[in-house]
């Protein structure tokens, strides 16, 4: 049914074509991980002379002040942590810590983990210090830990995770004590500038180096503690907004439109000072063949720390030809020490849509969606999603039974442009709000139907923990509609909007930065919670839900509002786990398939037999 579309809801679409939302989009451009294929050596490229001073910090902050979501955000903790990120930042880092927090803090850490070092004082009355860690002390009990690497259980993984949380709460107290101000980050940064000459000799660990990046490095220089800096204070807002160079924005949109990659296929972000997380590997990808895994930090590249070092110059040395190996070491939950994974890079042929019928049962269609992107030359997503779902209807009937059921399969799918969230859930559903934004003090903008569904066929939705931002938003609209049935694990649980600008008075960077909540048709915002399915189901061989990362795992990240009421499923769930139950063959067929060498899809087979149940039930 053709709505016709609000005001509100024009300036909505227009809005989300400006902005970038989701891990997808923000990451994979500035990732780059999925590189282009390897040039000739060419000529040393001239350094761009670029500039980042305190004055474009402070523009920062006054942008952060007219833009951002909430205006109330605490200006002592974000000058706190923008004075942790510059002094992180040097090729000599220091620790900045609340003094109360140095003199306990073996109430809240493990010995192993305390390590002897140098306190520095800015000045003898602060109630702060500065920490020179033995990073000699750190590397021998990192080699401890290496040989004595065991996977946690579940139950010791959770008990660590809340370990870690009252650690940075107990710190985050400690640090409200203090009442840091911007006199002492500016205090912190004269300390920077005066002593430059001892803290600009790198630490002892190698660093990760290539040609070009010899080429392109740039000297330690305040403009890396500005940067930094200013990363530090959006980090203290939320893990979404940051400050980067236009020059890095704009070599990753024409990585993209070259279309011909070659690297290890994953999306990740951090870099400077923040660390380096593999956000989503992507499906099919040599990272995932390997054993790379959404939440991974990435520490090393061929055995050489990355600390410090940007995100696209990480990206350079992990990208190279085709068949070649790159060792990655990462930290990862649940494992007591550092990770080597070896991933043999590979061309990534990206098909944001791809379609099949089920082999299992080929009266039901899957459309899979990779990510919410524009590919300029390329046909439309939506028209991508028409075109499969049309040649799934011919090739059934071709095989003598008609489709019975669609599946649209999000699973690891970060997000991207909010714009074409809107379009493919509009695409399936018959009337009414798909989306909403609200800005403090306010109206809200939405986001209605407006264009014939494709289809009306009996639908399901497949998520995991990798589905993100605009992934939510078709999933929890499709859900909310009873348009179909949800299926699979909760979702990440990023529904934030970031908006992209140049920064005031430099045009050599642009800054990222959050500017609004998106909103279910419910009014829930799925911040944090996630969107829940209608019936769980597992990705695991032994059927089990093990923790996965997501948003609540991120520091800083917006907090979750509470929304009143449960929301109750628009299918008779429980008649149709019954019917799974007595009539489902998913157990039957996974069990024959424990041995093969490729390991079947656990989530879809499972799946299946709900699909059945919910069309023989009522």
């Amino acid at each position: 049914m053709k709505l016709n579309e609000t005001r509100a809801g024009q300036s909505l679409k227009r809005k989300f074509l400006q902005t970038t939302v989701g891990l997808f989009l923000a990451f994979f451009l500035l990732s780059g991980i999925l590189s282009c294929e390897p040039e000739a050596k060419k000529s040393p490229k001239a350094k761009k002379i670029t500039s980042f001073t305190y004055e474009d910090f402070e523009n920062v902050i006054s942008i952060v002040d007219k833009y951002y979501i909430d205006k109330n955000i605490n200006k002592n903790r974000a000058f706190t942590d923008a004075a942790v990120f510059a002094l992180m930042s040097m090729p000599h880092p220091l620790f900045l810590l609340p003094e109360s927090y140095y003199n306990e803090r073996e109430k809240y850490e493990d010995a192993q983990d305390i390590l002897p070092g140098k306190v520095i004082k800015v000045s003898p009355t602060d109630k702060f210090v500065l920490f020179d860690p033995d990073l000699a002390v750190a590397k021998e009990r990192k080699n401890a830990k290496v040989q004595e690497n065991r996977k946690l259980s579940d139950a010791e993984l959770q008990k660590l995770i809340e370990k870690d949380k009252l650690k940075k709460s107990v710190v985050s107290s400690k640090w409200e004590e203090v009442n840091f101000t911007k006199k002492d980050f500016d205090r912190v940064i004269a300390f920077i500038k005066t002593n430059m000459d001892t803290y600009k000799v790198p630490v002892n660990e190698p660093q990760a180096t290539n040609d070009e990046e010899e080429e392109e490095q740039r000297p330690f220089s305040m403009e890396t503690i500005f940067v930094a800096s200013a990363n530090g204070y959006l980090n203290s807002l939320d893990p979404h907004s940051n400050v980067f160079m236009k020059e890095h924005w704009e070599e990753s949109m024409a990585k993209i439109n070259d279309g011909s990659f070659e690297g290890i296929g994953a999306i990740l972000s951090g870099g400077d000072r923040k660390d380096v997380i593999v956000e989503s590997p992507l499906e099919g990808s040599p990272a995932v063949k390997a054993g790379v895994r959404s939440g991974d930090i990435i520490t090393h590249v061929d055995s050489k720390s990355i600390a410090n070092m940007s995100l696209s110059s990480v990206v350079k040395k992990i990208k190279g030809p085709k068949a070649t190996p790159v060792v990655l070491t990462v930290k990862r939950k649940g494992y007591t020490a550092p990770v080597e994974i070896t991933v043999v890079r590979d061309k990534i042929t990206i098909k944001n849509v791809s379609y099949h019928l089920v082999k299992e049962n080929p009266q039901v269609g899957i459309i899979k969606l990779s990510g919410f992107v524009k590919s300029p030359g390329e046909e439309s997503v939506d028209s991508q999603i028409v075109k499969g779902l049309r040649a799934l209807e011919d090739e059934a009937k071709s095989n003598g039974k008609e489709m019975k059921a669609l599946i649209l399969d999000l699973r690891n799918n970060s997000g991207g442009y909010l714009d074409l969230a809107i379009d493919i859930a509009d695409m399936f559903i018959e009337k009414g709000l798909i989306v909403s934004t609200k800005v403090p003090n306010r109206s809200p903008e939405e986001a209605y139907t407006r264009i014939k569904d494709i289809t009306n066929l009996p639908m399901v939705v497949l998520i995991n923990s990798k589905s993100a931002s605009a992934s939510e938003i078709v999933a929890s609209a499709i859900q909310h509609h009873g348009r179909g049935m949800v299926l699979g694990e909760r979702s990440f649980g990023k529904a934030t909007v970031q908006k992209l600008m140049d920064l005031p008075g430099n045009p050599d960077y642009v800054i990222k930065i959050t500017n609004s909540r998106y909103y279910s048709p419910s009014g829930k915002t799925i911040q944090v919670v996630g969107v829940s399915p209608d019936i769980e189901v597992s990705e695991e061989p032994d059927n089990t839900f093990p923790t996965r990362f997501r948003e609540e795992d991120m520091w800083n990240h917006l907090p979750k509002i509470p929304h009143e009421g449960v929301a109750k499923s628009k299918f008779n769930t429980d008649q149709i786990k019954d019917f799974a139950k007595k009539h489902g063959k998913a157990d039957t067929f996974l069990k024959s398939k424990e041995n093969d060498a490729i390991k079947p899809d656990y989530m879809l087979i499972r799946s299946l037999d709900y699909i059945e149940g919910m069309l023989n039930t009522k």
